[in-house]
């Protein structure tokens, strides 16, 4: 069993500071695999967690906000009508918003808590720009360390709560122990909480395409012969219960079988009336609507806003939404801090249409996780959460696994190799995970050494070379002991290229600055594979995804100009005007032809900078939102062995762009712009191993 601790993009700070009050700080340079000494703003980390947080998006959600509102304004109602003054306790009030909603609606009194200082300074001048500074109290503090009494934070225990501690799981941020907490502590016995509990709800699936983010499959050649087997401890391993959250209504619907339609699972009931119960199971017995292999459990929730329960808030995709029960086929809400989630199930369980199962559904105080057993023969260990003993689930993303499954993907590369490997070659493999290159000695490789800095990918390697019974493989750790090998005998480099550390499509030039280490080692006439990386970028009409970036100017009449101050500022100081998203998710029209941004030599490995200018030219009558970029990997002179990052089908100006499912691209997003013309200005650093790209 591995146990794994894991340190993404470690900053470890020096305490140096310069003249101007930044800090040295060290980080991980993902292109370059190396820790560099980098300036920054001394607050760049309160400064990135307000820019990488999710209030924006929050805050665009109108039908949050709106339902949030309706069920205030029914519960003050309410307590006004027993003769009772509503005193309304706002735990995590960000902007202040809901505090607001609720003084607009009568409340009598507001207390605020806020524990990230950055927002809680920002809600007091938003309440000031409003002029409730005077009816709401804003107190600095997490709702566990507010005071009661008259020299507290709170003069008495308040008889409504609003709250919003929610996240895609439900559960993940704490919301039990939130409620808990202020039920014992800080509100009255008959009070009113706004939302009034929760329910989440089931669907059981067959979905091939969620299965490829989840289990690897054997790899084969064009006759359908067998090259790379996975290994058993891959394939039987039950996986991970981290939660797989996505746009789950992009999904093609001829992707899913549905073997048991959505049911509710679990209840939580946030109002007090019952105890919270911190780990809990259910067991639902029904009967498969069709025969197939259930692999995973679809998961969202819906919060129940008011007492009498004729508000509802629900996370549910397109084919599951009330609205659609209601109206028809409408297009329901979007929101990016809460989305759907796949849960994958431990083994698939085969199914026939109309047998008994019993989906087994758990949670602790943090997260859910499911079972599915075929008969009522169940056992403790049908209870326990899934935990990955083969490495794969824990050391690569699910999008990285989808990447490795995919099998227009894999038959450019085990093309490559039929087409250059033969007895006499010997070859160096410079990739993370690459586990398809071991198909070089099913075609007669000498030789083959793999780089793998990854100790848990090279674990992994080690399994597949022990269950394909290959002899002729060596796995190094390092550059510097490939650099003990005589390496004049490698004939062929080879790369996806794919590193762990990569967040940014371009990242994986990584494979360049690895080439560049071994320079003077290698012969001069070695072949490397891919020989070209193509940068390629398009204008954009983002559906939606603006939206996380989007300066907000009022929300629900309230004025939010030092919100949208506050972002902007972290933005530029903490921000890279690049992001990674897979884009898949997010629908976007072309407003402009694929253009070649950049093309950089990987057979020069002297290394070379590139700075590169030009424009999109937009057309048609949307405004364009967004730049997308990604990469496409040349692997020989052949146009049909290009690897994309990118779009799967050819672009077509005013036309839905169709995204590779198995990767992220790079996105810069900004207010809709409505000129012809967006010029753009393109750096690669090669020294530096950084490309910045700006959008004039």
């Amino acid at each position: 069993m591995f146990t794994i601790t894991f340190l993404p993009n470690v900053v470890c700070r020096f305490l140096q500071k310069t003249s101007n009050m930044s800090v040295f700080i060290q980080k991980l340079n993902p292109m370059t695999g190396a820790n560099d000494w980098i300036v920054q703003n001394e607050d760049y980390d309160y400064h990135q967690e307000v820019a990488r947080s999710s209030f924006a998006d929050m805050l665009h959600d109108t039908e949050r906000n709106q339902l949030y509102e309706k069920a205030l304004k029914a519960a003050i109602q309410k307590m006004h009508s027993k003769g009772k003054k509503a005193n309304v306790l706002d735990i995590g009030t960000g902007t202040g918003l809901l505090s607001m909603m609720a003084v607009r609606n009568g409340a009598d009194s507001v207390v605020a808590c806020e524990a990230f200082k950055p927002m809680a300074q920002c809600a007091l001048k938003i309440l000031q720009i409003n002029g409730h500074q005077d009816k709401i109290k804003v107190v600095h503090k997490r709702s566990t360390e507010l005071i009661v009494g008259e020299q507290g934070d709170m003069k008495e225990r308040c008889n409504i709560l609003v709250t919003e501690v929610f996240d895609t799981e439900l559960i993940g941020e704490g919301a039990l122990s939130t409620f808990s907490h202020a039920h014992k502590n800080l509100l009255e016995k008959d009070c009113i909480v706004v939302p009034d509990s929760a329910t989440i709800y089931a669907q059981v699936v067959e979905c091939p395409l969620a299965q490829t983010w989840n289990k690897l499959k054997d790899i084969f050649d064009d006759n359908g012969e067998l090259l790379i087997r996975v290994p058993d401890a891959i394939k039987n391993c039950a996986g991970t219960a981290a939660v797989h959250d996505i746009q789950m209504s992009q999904l093609p619907r001829h992707s899913i079988n549905t073997i048991v339609s959505p049911l509710p699972v679990l209840r939580f009931d946030w109002s007090g009336r019952t105890p919270f119960v911190y780990e809990r199971s259910t067991i639902n017995t029904v009967r498969s609507e069709r025969e197939g292999k259930a692999q995973a459990v679809f998961m969202w929730w819906e919060l129940q806003m008011d007492t009498e329960g004729k508000v509802i808030l629900s996370c549910a995709p397109q084919w599951a939404h009330p609205l659609n029960k209601i109206q028809g086929d409408v297009e329901v809400p979007w929101r990016d801090h809460w989305m759907q989630a796949v849960y994958y199930l431990p083994r698939e369980v085969r199914v026939r249409k109309d047998q008994e199962i019993s989906l087994i559904s758990c949670h602790d105080e943090y997260s859910l996780w499911f079972n599915l057993v075929e008969d009522l023969k169940i056992s403790d260990l049908h209870y326990l959460n899934p935990v990955c003993e083969c490495g794969l689930h824990v050391n690569f993303s699910r999008t990285r696994i989808g990447q490795m499954n995919d099998a227009k993907r894999n038959k450019k590369f085990i093309s490559l190799l039929e087409k250059y490997v033969n007895k006499e070659s010997t070859v160096l493999v410079l990739s993370d995970g690459c586990y398809f290159a071991l198909a070089a000695a099913k075609f007669g490789a000498k030789r083959i050494y793999f780089m793998e800095t990854n100790h848990i990918s090279k674990q992994i390697l080690q399994e597949y070379i022990k269950s394909n019974d290959i002899q002729n493989v060596e796995v190094l750790a390092s550059l510097e002991k490939l650099e003990e090998l005589d390496l004049k005998n490698i004939d062929i480099v080879l790369g996806e290229p794919y590193y762990t550390s990569t967040i940014l499509p371009w990242d994986n030039l990584q494979f360049l600055y690895n080439l560049k280490g071994l320079k003077n080692y290698l012969r001069n006439n070695v072949s490397i594979f891919p020989k070209k990386a193509i940068i390629k970028g398009v204008a954009i009409h983002f559906k939606d995804l603006y939206k996380i970036r989007s300066s907000l100017g009022t929300c629900e009449g309230f004025l939010m100009k030092s919100f949208d101050d506050l972002i902007e500022e972290s933005s530029n100081v903490s921000d890279d005007n690049l992001e990674a998203q897979p884009l898949w998710e997010y629908p976007g029209y072309a407003l402009s032809t694929e253009i070649e941004i950049a093309t950089i030599d990987l057979t020069n490995l002297c290394g070379e900078s590139l700075e590169e200018k030009g424009t999109f030219l937009i057309q048609g009558d949307l405004d364009c939102n967004g730049i997308a970029l990604w990469v496409d990997w040349n692997l020989d002179d052949s146009p049909k062995s290009t690897v994309t990052t990118g779009p799967v089908l050819p672009i077509q100006v005013g036309e839905k762009i169709h995204w590779d499912m198995y990767t992220r691209q790079g996105v810069c997003l900004f207010s809709g712009r409505t000129d012809k013309e967006v010029p753009y200005s393109f750096k690669f650093d090669f020294s530096d191993g950084n490309i910045t790209f700006k959008c004039i």
